[in-house]
């Protein structure tokens, strides 16, 4: 099957009022929070505003957050954030709120990071997941990565993590052609 392709607007049929903005220096706590309430499996650790500003800091470094209608105005429900070093770029994190999740909205953010990454020259993408993760993986593989790698004991003992990449045409973000070596990553 061949992987979506990018598109920084792609359907949302049950949420076309969402918005993505920029991630930003003031955004460390609601990044802090978002992580939180979005981790909750065992082997998952808490990232601290420190953490955020650190990895914002870096060369490189560009996020998302997505938003809905709420009471209040616009309500972030999930982020995603990059970090593009040469020709790659890794998925750092990519979260939802719970109760946002399966509705489009992941796959919209990841396929909005991936377009960013590309525009910006990135030749490949990698990302790792958590092996039980099954819904992860899922949209990861939707939006055409495929595994390259596994990591033994990597989130916690029986948990590893599972290495995925894509491969990206500047300005088209498609996979190249099957010239391209697959599996590269170890």
């Amino acid at each position: 099957m061949a992987p979506a392709a990018i598109d920084p607007a792609p359907e949302l049929s049950t949420q076309a009022a969402a918005i993505l903005r920029p991630v930003t220096p003031f955004d460390l706590d609601l990044l802090a929070l978002l992580h939180q309430e979005g981790f909750k499996e065992s082997w998952d650790r808490p990232w601290s505003r420190q953490s955020f500003a650190e990895i914002l800091a870096m060369p490189g470094s560009f996020g998302l957050i997505i938003a809905l209608p709420g009471a209040a105005g616009m309500e972030p429900v999930g982020f995603g954030l990059i970090l593009a070093a040469g020709d790659e770029v890794e998925v750092l994190l990519l979260t939802l709120l719970p109760r946002w999740r399966k509705r489009g909205l992941a796959h919209r953010l990841l396929l909005a990071l991936l377009y960013h990454a590309d525009r910006g020259g990135a030749g490949r993408a990698v990302l790792e997941v958590a092996a039980p993760n099954i819904a992860a993986i899922a949209l990861y593989e939707k939006a055409g990565f495929t595994p390259c790698g596994r990591r033994r004991n990597y989130y916690a003992p029986g948990v590893d993590a599972i290495i995925y990449e894509r491969f990206l045409s500047p300005g088209n973000i498609q996979p190249k052609s099957d010239e391209e070596p697959g599996n590269t990553c170890e």
